[in-house]
């Protein structure tokens, strides 16, 4: 049949099918030599409905390919197209929430007097899940993502609002491979009661280094070491 019936019965605008056939996908029984008039059998209808069924769900063409060469790779495949779908619909979720923020609370443009301001500071642990649950019960800080890419989430402990001169991330690394993993670091927090908060962090699991203490020209101080390592100096807000 010629390809205009062919797409008719399958569904398929005749520019795909010629696209098709480019990429060795869906070929023709039979393309004339003189004219390059393409004709499909009936029996290539099916193929053409699959085909058309995988592209609906967005299966890349090669991994189409994939699944009709090898038809015992449709679970793979299928299995993770689903987790790229679902990436592509927590992106989408994301998107319509930052969306829905800024129609609520307009655009922030803000910009600190001096042009640059330090936003971010990464330190190195040896375990993230339970370096992670020590800063929230230490310090009640917020962990939340702060970038996303098609493949991941990337997150970090989140001061403030993008965009507000409060604006702070404080990302953890436990990965040795980490291009910008620094070594042990030193670090301060602004605390609303030094006291409570040294005593609280000693129970979440830091080690002592500075026991609370008043010293001449700054505020009320102390020091403890995380789990990892890294020294944090505590100041009386």
């Amino acid at each position: 049949m010629t390809i205009g019936r062919f797409a008719r019965l399958t569904g398929l605008s005749i520019h795909t099918l010629r696209h098709y056939d480019d990429v060795s996908l869906l070929i023709p029984a039979h393309t004339d030599p003189q004219t390059g008039y393409r004709r499909y059998g009936r029996d290539q209808i099916r193929l053409a409905h699959l085909i058309r069924e995988l592209r609906w769900i967005d299966l890349p063409i090669e991994e189409i390919r994939q699944v009709l060469t090898d038809p015992g790779q449709a679970g793979p495949v299928l299995a993770g197209h689903r987790r790229r779908l679902r990436r592509t619909h927590g992106l989408l979720t994301a998107r319509i929430d930052n969306v829905d923020r800024l129609l609520e609370k307009g655009f922030t443009m803000s910009a600190p007097p001096s042009g640059c301001r330090p936003v971010q500071i990464t330190i190195a642990v040896d375990d993230l899940t339970a370096s992670i649950a020590f800063y929230q019960a230490a310090f009640d800080l917020r962990y939340e993502v702060v970038r996303r890419t098609d493949d991941t989430d990337h997150s970090a402990f989140m001061f403030g609002e993008y965009g507000q001169d409060g604006f702070f991330l404080l990302h953890l690394s436990a990965d040795p491979a980490d291009t910008d993993r620094p070594g042990p670091t030193t670090f301060g927090l602004l605390v609303d009661d030094l006291d409570a908060r040294h005593s609280r962090a000693l129970a979440a699991g830091a080690t002592e280094v500075v026991a609370p203490r008043d010293r001449q020209g700054m505020p009320r101080s102390a020091a403890v070491r995380d789990p990892s390592g890294n020294w944090i100096w505590l100041y009386q807000g």
